[in-house]
Formats: structure tokens, sequence, C-alpha cells
């Protein structure tokens, strides 16, 4: 079995090929144009990715705790793997529905068990306090990866429009390589006999009975949430406003480039400001983000989403680590993938709602509204993280 002294840069590496995902800046104008969806369609249709995610999240976190953080990889990036092949091959809403469904799967291994299998190699070699910068890197490697894969999906779609989806095979075979070389941490695996009550007690614990991790998980849903909800909707946003459609790819880049740049600016933003400061920080951006977006008519508008992108970089590997920190060492990638649930849930009950919102009234009433909610949603999700109780250390001052 590989060593876990390499996991870290193996783990960045499998996150930066992870992530060049060629179909993502093209993905609204193959759905409508190749497939025939409407908006709200094509969010319904991401709602249901998210749902896939969400009903297979936290039982496949919980696997990953039980068979091995190293395996789970491995098999999501099988399931990943198929699930763009059926892509490259789909050719109506209903072969585009199994493939997200295949994916769903694969990912929902992935979750948890990445950020589960880098905090547990640190803390094997004595450094779980560099885990904020190595997560940083993770996502730094990750979304530079995203955006340079954006600066091409266009002249790729030109050229076929299945032609992404093909690359994308290409990049998860060697994700499926890097994988396989992951080395798997020496955790005493407790004995369970109750599967379902063990479950139960990690969603009790987690949810109920810690306040302390409750409020971290719910801060990084609803930032998750904030910073994600326009995704889908950015490419007819900014055409609709006047930008032409050669922007498409660069304008996904440079919201990749944003978020790598928050999170490499993450763990100096929390040694500077502390959590709270860092997080309050976010929130303004969040604001701000949301309010240029609903109040712009320039074809430059589409610019403020890149505040929302630097927000998801900037809040991830502190929250994060926070998180590592306060979750039961057997239940790990549980606990990870406890928060990813929330997160696809929520998406899947507002993105056919924002959708369908769009098709009525057009993309700036809806995101007022959007950005109102998640103003209010974040300063709730605060309040509770500043009163949260029991926590062991201050981690302000540490990360």
């Amino acid at each position: 079995m590989p060593s876990v002294k390499h996991n870290p840069w193996l783990i960045c590496a499998f996150y930066g090929v992870h992530s060049m995902m060629f179909p993502a800046a093209i993905f609204p104008l193959f759905w409508t144009r190749d497939i025939g969806m409407s908006v709200a369609t094509m969010m319904s249709v991401q709602a249901f990715f998210n749902l896939s995610i969400a009903l297979f999240e936290f039982p496949s976190g919980y696997i990953a705790d039980r068979l091995g953080h190293r395996r789970a990889l491995v098999l999501g990036s099988v399931s990943i793997l198929a699930g763009w092949l059926a892509y490259a091959l789909a050719r109506s809403l209903w072969s585009v529905v199994l493939a997200e469904l295949v994916l769903g799967v694969g990912f929902s291994l992935i979750s948890g068990a990445d950020a589960a299998l880098l905090y547990d190699s640190l803390r094997e070699q004595g450094k779980e306090h560099e885990f904020a910068r190595w997560y940083g890197r993770m996502r730094s490697a990750a979304q530079i990866s995203s955006g340079s894969a954006a600066l091409v999906a266009g002249f790729l779609y030109a050229r076929w429009s299945r032609l992404p989806f093909a690359i994308e095979v290409a990049c998860w075979v060697v994700a499926l390589g890097i994988a396989l070389r992951f080395g798997e941490t020496a955790r005493a695996q407790p004995r369970v006999e109750d599967h379902l009550g063990r479950m139960r007690a990690v969603v009790r614990g987690a949810l109920v009975e810690r306040a302390d991790l409750r409020a971290v998980m719910l801060l990084g849903v609803v930032f998750a949430l904030a910073a994600y909800l326009p995704t889908w909707l950015m490419a007819l946003y900014a055409t609709e406003s006047g930008a032409s459609v050669t922007w498409i790819g660069p304008m996904w880049a440079v919201a990749s480039f944003t978020t790598a740049l928050g999170s490499m600016l993450s763990e100096g933003a929390g040694r500077r400001l502390g959590m709270t400061g860092t997080l309050l920080a976010c929130l303004a951006l969040v604001a701000a983000g949301y309010l240029g977006l609903a109040l712009s008519h320039h074809a430059l508008g589409f610019a403020f989403y890149f505040l929302l992108t630097f927000v998801r970089g900037l809040h991830m590997p502190l929250l994060h680590h926070e998180e590592q920190r306060l979750v039961p060492d057997d239940d790990r990638a549980s606990c990870v993938s406890l928060r990813s649930f929330l997160f696809r849930a929520a998406f899947a009950l507002l993105g056919p709602a924002v959708g369908m919102g769009v098709d009525r009234h057009g993309h700036r009433p809806v995101l007022w509204a959007s950005g109102a909610l998640m103003v209010a949603l974040t300063l709730v999700a605060l309040g509770l993280f500043r009163a949260r109780a029991a926590r062991p250390s201050h981690q302000e001052n540490r990360v």
C-alpha cells in the first residue's frame, strides 16, 4: 500500500484533474441548444443533480469512513468516469438525467472522503495545523484547472459540441490513476453492529447535540449556497446584457481564478482579521455581489459575480479546518458529507424556483430576491456561529 507521506500533493494533483471540467462553461449552451431545454428545465436538471448527490451524500460519507477514504475516492472516480462517458453519448433529456445520476453517485463518494483523507494524512505526520494551508492549495489547484479548461471550452464546443465531454473522459482516466496511488491512513476501525443506529447518532450529534459543530456546518452551507446559486445563470445573464458568446469561456475562467485567489488568501485573512472578521467580510461581498448583479444593465455587469466566486474561495479553508477539528475521528467523512447533503438539498429546493422565476420575470428581479434571502440567511448563520457553545479552543487566532 502506498505511503500517506505523498497524499497532500497527490490530493492537490487529483483535484487539479478533477476540476478540469471542460463541459462546465458550455453546459447552458449544450443544454439549451443541443438538448433543447428551457431555463426552468435546466435549473431543474441541476437540482436533480444536486438531489442525486444529496441522496447518496451522507450514506457515501459513512461508507467511506467504514471502507476507507482511499477506496471511496477510487470508486467515486470510476463512477464519474462512467458518468462523463454517458454525457458524451447523451441525446435527450432523459439521457442527460441518467448521466447526472451516475455523476451524482461518483461525486458523493468523493465528497467528504477527500478532505478526511487530507486531514488524517497530515495528522498522521504531525502536521494537522497545516490543514487550512493544504486545503487552500487543493482548492486553488482545482479552480486554476477549472479556469484554464473554461478558456478553451467555447473553442472546443464550436469545433464539436461533444468534444468537451470526450476530453473530460480522458481527464478522469488520469484522475483514477492518481487515486490509485493514494495511501490509506492507519485509522482504527470501530466495531459497528447497528449501522443505521450509528448513522442516526452521527446526524443527531452533528445537528442536535453539538451546537458548535452545527453552527459551523450551517454557516458553510449558507455561504456555499450564496456563491453557487447564480452559477448556471451567468452565461445567459451576460449574453442577454449584450456580452458576446465568446466571453463565456473567459468569464468562467475568471470566476475560477477569483475562487483560487480567495483560497490562497484565506489562511492569511484568518490570521489578520480572525475567523469572525473574515466571515463578516464575506457577508459584505455577498451583499455587494447580488446587489450589483440586480442593478446593473451593462454588458460587463456579470463582473459582480466575481465577488461571489471570491467568497467561495475565501471562506472554505477556514470553515473546513474548524469543521475537521470538531468532527469525531471515526466519522470524519460522514460529517463532511452531511454538510454537503444539506447544501445539495437546499439547492434542490431553491434551484427550480430560481429557474422558473427567471423564465417569468427575468434575471434581475430574481437576483434581487435571491440576494436578500442569502444575506438574511447568512446573518442568521453568523449569529449562531458567534453564539456557538462548547468550543474546545479558540480557532480565530490559530488559523
